[in-house]
Parts: C-alpha cells; structure tokens; sequence
C-alpha cells in the first residue's frame, strides 16, 4: 500500500510513496489551491479568513482502511488539511485565521474547487420604535407569499417592519445579500416601544464590512418610526445571548374602563402588586401559538392620571407578560385582572413598552471587550 506524501505525512510517515491509496493523488493539489485562495483573499482586501474542507467519504473510508492495517501515531487527513492550509493562507495571504473571520474559503476536494463564501456580519443594538402599526420582523401576506395580491394591497406584506426600517439601510452600506433580525422579545404590531429593545442584525454575504454606525443610526432616525443605539458589531454567538435572554418590563398602558372609577377602584388595582396571574394563551394568538396557561407575576401596579372612566397605569411584570390581557381579562383566560378586579370592561388603549431590564445584555458585551 502507498500514499502520497500528504497522506503520508498524516500517517506517520509509515508507508512508502506513491499512488496514493487514500486521496488518488488529489491531497496533492493542496498548494495550487491555497494559491489560488490567497489570490482571492488579496482580490477582497480580506484581513480576517476561517476554512472548510469538503473530504470526499471515500477518502474516510479507505483512511480507515490504512490505520485497519497499521495501527500507531495518526490523524485524518482534514485535520492535517486544516491545519496546513491555514498556516500557508497567513502566510501568503497576510490575513489573519480566525473561526469568526470575514470570510470562509472553502477547499472542495471532491471537485479540486476553492471557494470564497462572506461570513455573516452581526451587529447588536437596540431600537425605540417611535410610531403605532409596524410589526418587528418581516410579515409576507399568507395568500401570495410576498408577490402582492388584492388581499394585501399588492404589497405583498401584512405590515411594515422595524426589520426593515433597520435592515435596509444596512444592506444598502454593506452591499449584502439579505439582512435578519433577532430581537429579545417584541412587541405588538400597535405598541410602542421607548425604552429600547436588545437586537442583533444578521447580515448575510456583505461585501463592506466597514460601516459607520453613526451615519447608519441618523439614517434610521431620519424616517420618524424607529431609532437605534449602541450599534456595535458582536460575534455569532450574541445571537443566541439575545434571543434567548427574558428581562422584566415595565409598561404605560392607557385604559379605558366601562365606568367611572375611583379611589377604591384604584386601590384594588394597586393591590395586584406582588401576586402572581394565570394567562391563557390569548385568543388573539391562539391561532398561531400552543395553547397554554402561562404563570406570569406582577412586580408594580400604579395609576396615574385618573379621569372618571380612564387612567394611565405603569406596570412592571416578569418577561411574557400578556399586559393588554391584563388590563382586559380576556374573557376569564386571564385571572386574576383589571377587568375582573372592577367588575368592568377594561381595554388598553394604547401600551408603550417604558423600561427594560436588560443589563445583562451590556455586561456580556463588556465581557466580550474586555
């Protein structure tokens, strides 16, 4: 049995040169390819790379094969690939390897093909969404699948995003593919939101990597509904960090009561404060979420601005709190509530999402940085 002198090498050196039994002479093609990377990598202006290696399952089988025969000191062949193609593209590259880098090139060994692939680029921040009736992500219309139809006015959407409003101006600097975005939570298509929601915009296949937040923040600003700070880029795994991260809120809701209300009324409210509510799935969004009863707890109840049948009430509660359900009782799937509480109709007129906990949002980053 033979093999060539990068299998070989993999081996221990254990075996005589020649045809290889392993790779069939391709492994040998490894410098012409890493050339040919490098080339692409100055081309780009790239200063950060990660790689991949596409083994064909025929080498893994007859690599097995030879440490079946020669038992001793040995490692795959995509390891010794990986490791040798990185050291040669820093050094004839100039760039830096890095798993998180600007790029991926990717060595196809079952094609003899290398490949640039741009890595995604993730910025956090947080928005205020400033303006009532944009849903948070992208909302294409069921009926034509974002092509446009009488059904959605031909816009081929339900709404307007504050994906987009962030998303587009975005793309448009990086010259990218596509955009997404990840947010710690959201809110309803008809709430507000002043206090700032922790976000991390993916950005698929950019072309710049080189952006000036600044420029991109006043940008966003410009158009009136949404606003974002903190911009900064993050590594892949901030993504996960956000999504999956719940924090306590606290809400201005604007109510509306099906009579006058006064001091024992709003006593009653108050005396919410500390218990915990059973929330139903609302019916609202039974038709998209699992059906249920949720143990959500109520940290502050206050009203302000008491008018004979309005008030303006703050409330702080856990993470996934139903507040308009809350305030209505939602026809007893919620209990106890507002409504229930007063023996009235109580509907949320208008909700602005006023204060976020997330500080742990910003001593991860500091982490990070440090």
């Amino acid at each position: 049995m033979r093999l060539c002198a990068m299998c070989n090498s993999a081996n221990g050196s254990s075996f005589e040169e020649g045809e290889c039994h392993i790779c069939r002479g391709s492994a040998m093609k490894t410098e012409g390819m890493v050339s040919e990377a490098s080339a692409l990598l100055v081309k780009e202006g790239v200063e950060s790379f990660s790689i991949s290696t596409i083994i064909p399952k025929d080498w893994l089988i007859r690599e097995e094969d030879v440490w079946d025969r020669k038992a001793g000191a040995a490692e795959s062949i995509k390891n010794l690939l990986n490791r040798r193609i990185s050291a040669a593209l820093r050094k004839a590259s100039g760039a830096e390897y890095s798993s998180d880098g600007e790029c991926r090139i990717v060595f196809d060994y079952s094609k003899g093909a290398v490949e640039l692939q741009r890595n995604e680029l993730f910025v956090f921040g947080r928005y205020r969404k400033l303006a009532a009736g944009l849903s948070q992500s992208r909302w294409k219309c069921a009926k034509c699948d974002g092509k446009g139809c009488s059904h959605c006015g031909g816009k081929g959407k339900y709404y307007d995003s504050v994906e987009e409003r962030i998303g587009e101006p975005f793309k448009k600097a990086t010259e990218a593919q596509d955009y997404v975005m990840h947010a710690s939570g959201r809110e309803d298509v008809d709430a507000t939101n002043s206090a700032g929601r922790g976000f991390v915009l993916e950005i698929k296949n950019p072309k710049n990597r080189k952006i000036d937040n600044a420029a991109l923040a006043g940008e966003i600003a410009a158009g009136g509904e949404v606003a974002v700070s903190d911009l900064r880029v993050v590594p892949r795994g901030f993504v996960e960090v956000v999504t999956e991260s719940h924090f306590d809120k606290t809400y201005r809701a604007e109510v509306e009561f099906g009579r006058k209300i006064g001091e024992e009324d709003v006593a009653k409210m108050a005396s919410l404060k500390g218990k915990t509510i059973l929330q139903q799935t609302p019916a609202r969004v039974a038709h998209r979420r699992a059906d249920l009863v949720r143990h959500r707890k109520v940290k502050k109840l206050e009203a302000t601005d008491v008018k004979e049948n309005s008030a303006t009430l703050m409330i702080k509660a856990e993470a996934g709190t139903y507040i308009k359900e809350l305030v209505s009782g939602d026809s007893g799937r919620t209990i106890p509530s507002i409504a229930g509480l007063l023996g009235t109709t109580a509907t949320c007129k208008k909700l602005d999402v006023g204060k976020i906990e997330d500080g742990f949002l910003d001593f991860c980053i500091s982490t990070k940085e440090a």
